[in-house]
């Protein structure tokens, strides 16, 4: 389990980062792991309350995000597959904004993560308790 959350968490925050940026070459660069405009290396404080507030809107992105996997298996239809993601970020960024956090704020602290190991581990043990 702690690889899949370390694997999912960078994607289903550049997934929300993505919402609205439909530009193939904006997805081709996250999907490579390309930081984007304004995400910089710099570390950042997170306190305790936003930390686990992240941690409840990570574990619903990802319970969104493994339903619409799996719809979206056997799906050739292209249309019908954007379809599928749109309404997959649309419900990812209700989950988050029903936490009571910001897609922004959601995106600063997941990035936050790839420069924090601490803080990485710290949150995948938190996920894994709640997943």
């Amino acid at each position: 389990m702690k690889r899949r959350i370390l694997q999912t968490l960078p994607a289903t925050a550049l997934c929300l980062a993505l919402a609205g940026l439909t530009t193939p070459a904006v997805a081709q660069q996250a999907q490579q792991g390309q930081q984007q405009p304004g995400m910089g290396q710099q570390q950042m404080e997170v306190d305790p309350n936003t930390l686990d507030t992240f941690v409840d809107a990570f574990v619903a992105v990802q319970e969104i995000r493994d339903d619409f996997a799996s719809r979206l298996e056997g799906v050739e239809d292209q249309s019908k597959a954007q379809e599928l993601q749109q309404a997959a970020q649309e419900e990812m960024i209700s989950a988050v904004k029903d936490q009571g956090m910001s897609v922004e704020e959601y995106n600063r602290v997941a990035m936050s993560l790839q420069n924090d190991p601490e803080m990485l581990q710290k949150v995948q043990e938190m996920a894994q308790e709640r997943m």
